[in-house]
């Protein structure tokens, strides 16, 4: 969210991040839905482009995303790479045929997460 919101304002991220941060200490609430892969989901469906199906395979990823949070596989990983995943899955359970590059393309990954 930081890496698209420094582009958006074109400032440096590491800058932003670290006056986030400061934020973050100022203000006593807690942010833990940066950090939940269920926020992303919707919007790298969409820049993927599943036509009329896009509702389904957002649903069904996301109940991929729950289901990896149960089984603690989302534990330690990066918000992207699990809806990366779980779109992936999503797609496949819908006979949708996305490579592993067109996805990592799409949620700024590289291809080795």
């Amino acid at each position: 969210l930081l890496i698209d919101l420094a582009a958006i304002i074109q400032v440096n991220v590491f800058k932003l991040a670290k006056k986030f941060g400061k934020l973050c200490k100022d203000i006593p609430i807690a942010i833990e839905t940066l950090s939940d892969p269920s926020i992303y989901i919707s919007r790298f469906v969409n820049m993927l482009e599943f036509g009329d199906k896009t509702n389904v395979v957002t649903d069904t990823a996301s109940k991929v995303v729950l289901q990896m949070k149960k089984d603690w596989i989302t534990t330690g990983r990066r918000p992207a790479g699990v809806c990366g995943a779980a779109i992936f899955i999503a797609a496949r359970i819908h006979g949708f045929i996305r490579t592993e590059t067109e996805i990592v393309n799409v949620v700024g990954l590289s291809e080795g997460t």
